[in-house]
Protein backbone atom coordinates (compact mmCIF):
# COMPACT_ATOMS: atom_id res chain seq x y z
CA UNK A 1 0.00 0.00 0.00
CA UNK A 2 1.78 3.40 -1.22
CA UNK A 3 1.96 5.67 2.16
CA UNK A 4 1.88 9.68 1.73
CA UNK A 5 3.07 12.29 4.15
CA UNK A 6 0.88 14.69 5.77
CA UNK A 7 1.57 17.57 3.43
CA UNK A 8 1.09 15.25 0.16
CA UNK A 9 -2.29 13.78 1.92
CA UNK A 10 -3.06 17.60 1.87
CA UNK A 11 -2.48 18.74 -1.40
CA UNK A 12 -4.45 15.84 -3.06
CA UNK A 13 -7.42 17.25 -0.79
CA UNK A 14 -6.48 21.11 -1.79
CA UNK A 15 -6.67 19.91 -5.41
CA UNK A 16 -9.99 17.89 -5.48
CA UNK A 17 -11.62 21.05 -3.71
CA UNK A 18 -10.43 22.83 -6.11
CA UNK A 19 -12.65 21.05 -8.83
CA UNK A 20 -10.02 19.24 -10.05
CA UNK A 21 -10.83 15.69 -11.73
CA UNK A 22 -9.33 11.93 -10.29
CA UNK A 23 -7.13 11.95 -13.28
CA UNK A 24 -5.86 15.62 -13.37
CA UNK A 25 -4.70 14.74 -10.04
CA UNK A 26 -3.01 12.33 -10.73
CA UNK A 27 -0.94 13.85 -13.79
CA UNK A 28 -0.59 16.64 -11.11
CA UNK A 29 0.86 15.09 -8.54
CA UNK A 30 1.82 11.67 -9.90
CA UNK A 31 0.72 10.01 -7.19
CA UNK A 32 -1.07 6.51 -8.63
CA UNK A 33 -4.77 6.82 -9.64
CA UNK A 34 -5.86 4.07 -6.95
CA UNK A 35 -4.28 6.09 -3.96
CA UNK A 36 -5.99 9.16 -4.96
CA UNK A 37 -8.93 7.46 -4.59
CA UNK A 38 -8.36 6.13 -1.21
CA UNK A 39 -7.27 9.35 -0.15
CA UNK A 40 -9.68 11.49 -1.51
CA UNK A 41 -12.60 8.85 -0.25
CA UNK A 42 -15.21 10.82 1.51
CA UNK A 43 -14.21 14.30 -0.11
CA UNK A 44 -17.22 15.97 -1.51
CA UNK A 45 -15.97 18.59 -4.53
CA UNK A 46 -18.01 21.84 -3.66
CA UNK A 47 -20.84 23.01 -5.24
CA UNK A 48 -19.16 25.94 -7.28
CA UNK A 49 -16.54 23.54 -9.25
CA UNK A 50 -19.12 20.15 -9.93
CA UNK A 51 -20.69 21.90 -13.00
CA UNK A 52 -16.85 22.31 -14.51
CA UNK A 53 -15.95 18.84 -13.32
CA UNK A 54 -18.87 17.14 -14.70
CA UNK A 55 -18.28 18.87 -18.22
CA UNK A 56 -14.83 17.77 -18.64
CA UNK A 57 -15.97 14.01 -17.09
CA UNK A 58 -18.14 13.83 -20.40
CA UNK A 59 -15.52 15.44 -22.57
CA UNK A 60 -13.89 12.62 -21.50
CA UNK A 61 -16.22 10.48 -22.15
CA UNK A 62 -17.01 11.58 -25.65
CA UNK A 63 -13.18 11.51 -26.59
CA UNK A 64 -12.86 8.38 -25.56
CA UNK A 65 -15.89 7.71 -27.60
CA UNK A 66 -14.43 9.27 -30.95
CA UNK A 67 -11.09 6.99 -29.95
CA UNK A 68 -13.13 3.63 -30.63
CA UNK A 69 -15.09 4.61 -33.43
CA UNK A 70 -11.79 6.13 -35.43
CA UNK A 71 -9.92 2.57 -33.63
CA UNK A 72 -12.87 1.01 -35.51
CA UNK A 73 -11.93 2.41 -38.82
CA UNK A 74 -8.48 1.76 -38.38
CA UNK A 75 -9.05 -2.02 -37.64
CA UNK A 76 -11.30 -2.46 -40.68
CA UNK A 77 -9.05 -0.93 -42.82
CA UNK A 78 -6.67 -2.96 -41.42
CA UNK A 79 -8.10 -6.32 -41.56
CA UNK A 80 -9.78 -5.44 -44.70
CA UNK A 81 -12.12 -8.83 -46.37
CA UNK A 82 -10.90 -11.66 -44.26
CA UNK A 83 -9.73 -14.67 -46.89
CA UNK A 84 -10.85 -18.38 -46.28
CA UNK A 85 -6.63 -18.84 -45.15
CA UNK A 86 -7.55 -16.13 -42.54
CA UNK A 87 -9.63 -17.98 -41.17
CA UNK A 88 -8.18 -21.17 -40.81
CA UNK A 89 -5.29 -19.45 -39.20
CA UNK A 90 -7.51 -17.74 -36.70
CA UNK A 91 -9.12 -21.62 -36.03
CA UNK A 92 -5.36 -22.50 -35.02
CA UNK A 93 -5.25 -19.36 -32.45
CA UNK A 94 -8.74 -20.26 -31.01
CA UNK A 95 -7.68 -23.67 -30.49
CA UNK A 96 -4.28 -22.78 -28.99
CA UNK A 97 -5.58 -20.17 -26.78
CA UNK A 98 -9.45 -21.54 -26.07
CA UNK A 99 -9.23 -25.30 -27.01
CA UNK A 100 -8.69 -28.85 -24.93
CA UNK A 101 -6.40 -31.34 -25.65
CA UNK A 102 -8.13 -34.49 -25.18
CA UNK A 103 -10.78 -33.53 -28.18
CA UNK A 104 -11.32 -30.57 -30.92
CA UNK A 105 -13.73 -28.61 -28.78
CA UNK A 106 -13.21 -25.36 -27.22
CA UNK A 107 -15.49 -23.99 -24.12
CA UNK A 108 -16.70 -19.97 -23.72
CA UNK A 109 -18.99 -17.25 -22.23
CA UNK A 110 -18.41 -15.03 -25.16
CA UNK A 111 -20.94 -15.38 -27.90
CA UNK A 112 -18.25 -13.56 -30.41
CA UNK A 113 -15.83 -15.91 -29.79
CA UNK A 114 -17.73 -18.99 -30.45
CA UNK A 115 -19.98 -17.44 -33.57
CA UNK A 116 -15.78 -16.91 -34.80
CA UNK A 117 -15.22 -20.40 -34.10
CA UNK A 118 -17.79 -21.68 -35.99
CA UNK A 119 -16.98 -19.43 -39.26
CA UNK A 120 -13.37 -20.58 -38.56
CA UNK A 121 -15.08 -24.39 -38.87
CA UNK A 122 -16.81 -23.92 -42.08
CA UNK A 123 -13.19 -22.32 -43.34
CA UNK A 124 -12.26 -25.92 -42.43
CA UNK A 125 -14.89 -27.45 -44.21
CA UNK A 126 -16.21 -29.20 -41.39
CA UNK A 127 -19.99 -29.60 -42.17
CA UNK A 128 -22.46 -28.50 -39.06
CA UNK A 129 -23.68 -32.34 -39.08
CA UNK A 130 -20.49 -32.78 -37.01
CA UNK A 131 -21.06 -30.44 -34.63
CA UNK A 132 -22.03 -30.66 -31.27
CA UNK A 133 -22.75 -28.34 -28.43
CA UNK A 134 -22.70 -28.62 -24.57
CA UNK A 135 -23.40 -26.34 -21.32
CA UNK A 136 -22.19 -25.71 -17.96
CA UNK A 137 -24.46 -23.53 -16.20
CA UNK A 138 -24.89 -22.60 -12.46
CA UNK A 139 -27.83 -23.38 -10.87
CA UNK A 140 -29.76 -19.25 -11.12
CA UNK A 141 -29.87 -19.60 -14.55
CA UNK A 142 -32.44 -21.28 -16.98
CA UNK A 143 -31.35 -24.37 -18.56
CA UNK A 144 -33.68 -24.16 -21.16
CA UNK A 145 -32.66 -20.68 -21.96
CA UNK A 146 -29.12 -20.91 -22.47
CA UNK A 147 -29.82 -23.74 -24.47
CA UNK A 148 -32.23 -21.79 -27.00
CA UNK A 149 -29.57 -19.19 -26.94
CA UNK A 150 -26.86 -21.00 -27.95
CA UNK A 151 -28.37 -22.83 -30.60
CA UNK A 152 -29.79 -19.91 -31.99
CA UNK A 153 -26.50 -17.24 -31.68
CA UNK A 154 -24.17 -20.47 -33.14
CA UNK A 155 -26.63 -21.62 -35.48
CA UNK A 156 -26.93 -25.34 -34.43
CA UNK A 157 -30.11 -27.31 -34.00
CA UNK A 158 -31.18 -27.60 -30.52
CA UNK A 159 -31.68 -31.16 -31.08
CA UNK A 160 -27.43 -31.30 -31.53
CA UNK A 161 -27.60 -30.14 -27.69
CA UNK A 162 -25.86 -31.90 -25.57
CA UNK A 163 -25.13 -32.66 -22.22
CA UNK A 164 -26.39 -29.62 -19.56
CA UNK A 165 -23.71 -29.05 -16.78
CA UNK A 166 -25.20 -27.33 -13.73
CA UNK A 167 -23.18 -25.71 -11.05
CA UNK A 168 -24.45 -24.50 -7.63
CA UNK A 169 -23.86 -21.16 -7.23
CA UNK A 170 -24.42 -17.66 -8.72
CA UNK A 171 -23.38 -16.17 -11.52
CA UNK A 172 -26.16 -14.80 -13.57
CA UNK A 173 -24.53 -11.49 -13.68
CA UNK A 174 -21.66 -12.19 -15.49
CA UNK A 175 -22.35 -14.95 -17.27
CA UNK A 176 -25.88 -15.07 -18.20
CA UNK A 177 -26.24 -17.55 -20.28
CA UNK A 178 -23.42 -20.05 -18.67
CA UNK A 179 -20.20 -21.42 -21.02
CA UNK A 180 -21.04 -23.57 -24.26
CA UNK A 181 -18.46 -26.15 -25.50
CA UNK A 182 -18.50 -26.34 -29.14
CA UNK A 183 -17.33 -30.03 -30.03
CA UNK A 184 -16.39 -31.20 -33.31
CA UNK A 185 -17.35 -34.93 -33.99
CA UNK A 186 -14.80 -37.50 -34.94
CA UNK A 187 -12.10 -34.80 -35.19
CA UNK A 188 -8.73 -36.29 -34.22
CA UNK A 189 -7.76 -35.67 -37.80
CA UNK A 190 -7.98 -31.94 -37.69
CA UNK A 191 -7.36 -31.51 -33.91
CA UNK A 192 -4.03 -33.15 -35.06
CA UNK A 193 -3.58 -31.39 -37.89
CA UNK A 194 -3.97 -28.12 -35.47
CA UNK A 195 -1.59 -29.36 -32.89
CA UNK A 196 1.01 -29.66 -35.45
CA UNK A 197 0.63 -26.26 -37.23
CA UNK A 198 0.82 -24.87 -33.31
CA UNK A 199 3.85 -26.67 -32.62
CA UNK A 200 5.34 -25.56 -36.20
CA UNK A 201 4.35 -21.45 -35.29
CA UNK A 202 5.73 -21.90 -31.61
CA UNK A 203 8.93 -23.46 -33.18
CA UNK A 204 9.25 -20.68 -36.09
CA UNK A 205 8.79 -18.09 -33.12
CA UNK A 206 10.76 -19.25 -30.45
CA UNK A 207 13.69 -19.74 -33.70
CA UNK A 208 13.03 -15.95 -34.39
CA UNK A 209 12.91 -14.81 -30.64
CA UNK A 210 15.95 -16.14 -30.08
CA UNK A 211 18.26 -15.35 -32.62
CA UNK A 212 20.72 -13.02 -32.00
Amino acid sequence: MNRLTNEAHARLIQLRLFGMSIPEITRETGVPKTTVQRHLKGIEVPQEFRKRLKEKQGGAKSRAAGLRENCLEEADAFLGTLSERDYLILLVGLYWGEGTKRDFSIINSDPRLLQAFMLCLRAAKISLERVSLSLRVHSDISAEESKMFWARTLGVPVERMGRIEVIEGKKKGKLPYGMCRVRVLSGIRERLLIQSSIELIGKEASEKVLSP
